[in-house]
């Protein structure tokens, strides 16, 4: 291989494919960066095996075409000091020569052979998109759900965000057992029917790589097993999680609920908030507090070794009185992303069934959260 390239435009892309490469010890391959010339252009490549980005850019003169595949942290370091606008890639001898104007540099290759024979060339202009998205509109869903995922891939029925389609609205459904989220948009246009589990490492991948590139449409597609999410320079593919997702409209079609706070979403943040700093490093139940709820008034009580709080406030309360032990963090983790100015309603059953959270008057946003055992 021989290219000359534009250096900005080639960190650009390098920036790309990097969101899904992680330090992989058992395969170092796969912590590398794979390029390969096709045609006047330079083809990307980054993967973890379970998802993988691709891109392509202009060369400003192919010499001579070859593919490679190299350490990107020590290139992409070294290219944002050079001040040319073009520089020379060379493969010499199996190393990776660099070539501006006042420098001249070589790294070590990997064997390009060794690297997952990945990928596939699907044509698109030849296949109808199943849904169309903004993709701004959709980092901000995946980061409203993927918080109640579950973290570990021990389970991976759960390791995941669920898909689904119910005529023009797309759900979108997390869970860790302990919570679940449940959010569901209005699509124009959905022309098959969805229902999958989208991996976490691919939601999170997918995540920062659409908070770093501007808005544009995406492109869903869902072939021979994987999924598709296709841009106009960039295209994100990934496997699908095949077990069963846990049956979650059995846990929303819960009418039991027979007890209802209603709040202001900031006040309710700023209280957890306080509440967290003593609950946090609590060593019996990490960030458990208690709360009591009776006639127009919430009390909340959070301790740990060395310090305690007490709340009291005033607020809109309608049922039996309660008392309930509840996780701060996860009461937090979905409250932050509501509208700071909007009233929510936390609906009970009993200390020992779950809280329904959500902004009042809503129904497409949802959060159902298991609570914690009381102590004495």
């Amino acid at each position: 291989m021989k290219i000359q390239i534009e250096r900005i435009e080639f960190l650009k892309r390098l920036k790309v494919v990097e969101k899904t490469i992680t330090e992989n010890k058992i395969k170092p391959i796969i912590s590398c960066a794979y390029i390969e010339t096709r045609g006047d252009n330079l083809f990307f490549c980054g993967t973890n095996l379970e998802t993988t980005i691709t891109t392509e850019m202009k060369c400003k003169e192919v010499i001579e075409s070859g593919k490679i595949v190299f350490q990107h942290q020590l290139v992409e370091e070294y290219l944002k000091e050079l001040k040319d606008e073009f520089v020379v890639f060379s493969e010499i001898d199996g190393n990776l020569v660099i070539e501006s104007s006042d420098s001249s540099s070589e790294f070590s290759l990997m064997n390009v052979e060794d690297f997952p024979k990945i990928l596939v060339d699907e044509d698109f202009s030849q296949k109808e998109e199943i849904f169309k998205i903004n993709s701004i509109e959709l980092a901000e869903i995946l980061e409203k759900v993927k918080y109640a995922a579950s973290s570990s891939s021990d389970n991976l029925s759960i390791n995941c965000v669920r898909m689904e389609n119910e005529n023009k609205k797309l759900k979108f459904i997390t869970t860790d057992t302990y919570r679940l989220v449940y959010l569901e948009k209005e699509i124009e246009k959905i022309n098959e029917n969805i229902d999958v589990s989208i991996p976490l490492n691919t939601v999170e991948a997918l995540t920062k790589l659409l908070r770093s590139i501007e808005s544009t449409d995406i492109s869903f597609y869902f072939i021979n097993r994987q999924i598709f999410f296709k841009m106009e320079e960039v295209l994100v593919i990934s496997r699908i999680i095949d077990m069963s997702f846990p049956n979650y409209k059995g846990i929303l079609g819960n009418n039991s609920y027979n007890k209802k706070l209603t709040i202001n979403a900031e006040v309710f943040l700023k209280m957890l908030k306080r509440i967290t700093i003593f609950v946090r490093n609590n060593n019996e139940t990490k960030y458990g507090a208690t709360f009591y709820l009776e006639k127009k008034e919430m009390q909340v009580h959070g301790v740990n070794e060395v310090a305690k709080i007490n709340e009291v406030l005033e607020v809109n309360y309608e049922g039996e009185n309660i008392k309930i032990a509840l996780n701060t963090k996860f009461l937090s983790d979905f409250v932050q992303t509501l509208n700071k100015n909007k009233d929510i309603t936390l609906e009970f059953i009993a200390s020992n069934s779950s809280v329904k959270i959500k902004e009042e008057e809503a129904n497409d946003y949802l959060y159902v959260l298991m609570p914690l055992a009381l102590k004495d």
